[in-house]
């Protein structure tokens, strides 16, 4: 039996062997640039190899000082960054020194009595002063006193265990005795307490 082309499959059927094939990918970018860059040069040289080259190299001159200019404002922005970093951090340092003035002031004053004429009373009185405005001025600076009570469970975000201590009525994890209060900014804790805890 003969079979002509007409009877096979379209799939099965000869494909000429000069057919055009589509692709079915995609052209790429760069080839879609390059192209495109091809056709300017063409466009603007019309021909003249000579003027080809010339553009080529005036658009790489102004590239160069394109790049240039851009790494020049990138140095400068990193610079103006790093000083303005420094300026926030020195303002801030000074303002926590300014606070702290006033403790200094209240120390000398305690210090610049007579000590002869004065009972140990009359000193602590001084000192306790002087403590009490430092507390202040950390209270104004958002600086908070950690200072648990014995019996309240152990943190370790805000506590530091010394040492393991049994107290009477106190469950094991609690705290049975505070040796160093701690300090913190918000969440951000400067000093754990310093604590024992029930074993």
């Amino acid at each position: 039996m003969n079979t002509t082309s007409e009877d096979l499959p379209e799939s099965d059927a000869a494909v000429p062997e000069d057919a055009a094939v589509e692709s079915t990918e995609e052209t790429a970018p760069e080839q879609v640039i390059d192209d495109a860059f091809v056709a300017s040069v063409l466009a603007k040289s019309e021909g003249d190899v000579a003027a080809s080259i010339e553009w080529l190299l005036s658009e790489l001159d102004t590239t160069r000082e394109d790049r240039l200019r851009a790494l020049a404002e990138l140095r400068n922005n990193q610079r103006r960054a790093e000083e303005n970093e420094a300026r926030v951090a020195r303002a801030a340092r000074g303002s926590a020194v300014r606070a702290m003035l006033t403790v200094s002031d209240q120390l000398d004053l305690a210090l610049g009595q007579n000590l002869e004429g004065m009972t140990a009373e009359q000193f602590a009185q001084g000192v306790t002063l002087a403590r009490d405005e430092f507390m202040k001025v950390l209270g104004e600076l958002g600086v908070d006193r950690i200072e648990p009570s014995v019996g309240d469970e152990f943190n370790p975000l805000r506590h530091e265990a010394m040492l393991k201590q049994p107290g009477d009525g106190i469950k094991s994890n609690h705290i049975t005795m505070v040796m160093q209060p701690g300090f913190a900014i918000g969440e951000q804790v400067l000093r754990a307490a310093k604590v024992a805890i029930a074993p």
